[in-house]
């Protein structure tokens, strides 16, 4: 598994996998419930995290050469207060799920940056929430575990790794 950051040329790469994304996390949310007239969510959102900068950082999670999912990580001012860094999006489509790519995934930006992370789960998506879960024993010390907006849990833990 490897991460390659995004770079304009993937606009449409981009689009499509946060489509696919959005369509698995619409069975825990009322956030996504119609496409546009060519079959997308919200087909804008690739211009919220492209041009690149502005603390939002987005990586395509590529493994044994091919495409298969997309994770974004955000500086401290899009986290909760007191964290470094906050986990945004993590998605692999179907194939590549179970392998242990989503948790290498994560697991090399917490490395790589260290810190105070946060992130936001819906309450109802019980495998994200046990994949988290397990992460965070693994790879941190879980600080605080809390209400957050519109049906989500927020998540604060350090990170066990040193920055590299």
């Amino acid at each position: 598994m490897t991460l390659r950051p995004i770079d304009a040329g993937d606009r449409l790469l981009i689009e499509n996998l946060f489509n696919l994304y959005r369509n698995d996390i619409s069975a825990y949310c009322d956030d996504f419930r119609f496409v546009d007239k060519d079959g997308y969510f919200d087909p804008g959102i690739a211009g919220e995290i492209l041009p690149f900068g502005d603390g939002v950082e987005t990586y395509i999670i590529v493994d044994r050469g091919r495409n298969v999912g997309l994770i974004t990580v955000t500086d401290k001012q899009y986290a909760l207060e007191g964290c470094d860094w906050r986990f945004q999006e993590l998605y692999l489509i179907r194939p590549a799920r179970g392998r242990g790519l989503a948790r290498a995934a994560a697991g090399q930006l917490l490395k790589e940056k260290g810190g105070r992370w946060c992130l936001s789960v819906y309450k109802q998506n019980l495998p994200a929430r046990r994949f988290w879960d397990a992460f965070i024993r693994e790879n941190g010390t879980l600080l605080l575990t809390m209400p957050g907006e519109e049906g989500m849990t927020d998540i604060v833990f350090d990170s066990k790794q040193e920055k590299q």
